[in-house]
């Protein structure tokens, strides 16, 4: 599995420049994290980026990621 290119967009997007050093420890978690956050989930529905942020924050919360 590769980031998409989709993720590696909105992650810029929403994070200007930074690079999580996950993706030299674990690069099969940050993915896997990647994809989910920056593309499957911003892709399913039409909540403006903040709003889409803190549910993303707040699901992996409560799954203790």
């Amino acid at each position: 599995m590769a980031i998409t290119e989709f993720s590696k967009k909105y992650h810029e997007r929403m994070f200007p420049g930074y690079v999580s050093k996950f993706l030299e420890t674990d690069p099969e978690f940050i993915e896997r994290f990647d994809n989910f956050a920056f593309d499957e989930v911003v892709n399913s529905d039409n909540l403006d980026d903040h709003t889409r942020m803190i549910a993303i924050l707040a699901a992996l919360v409560v799954h203790n990621a």
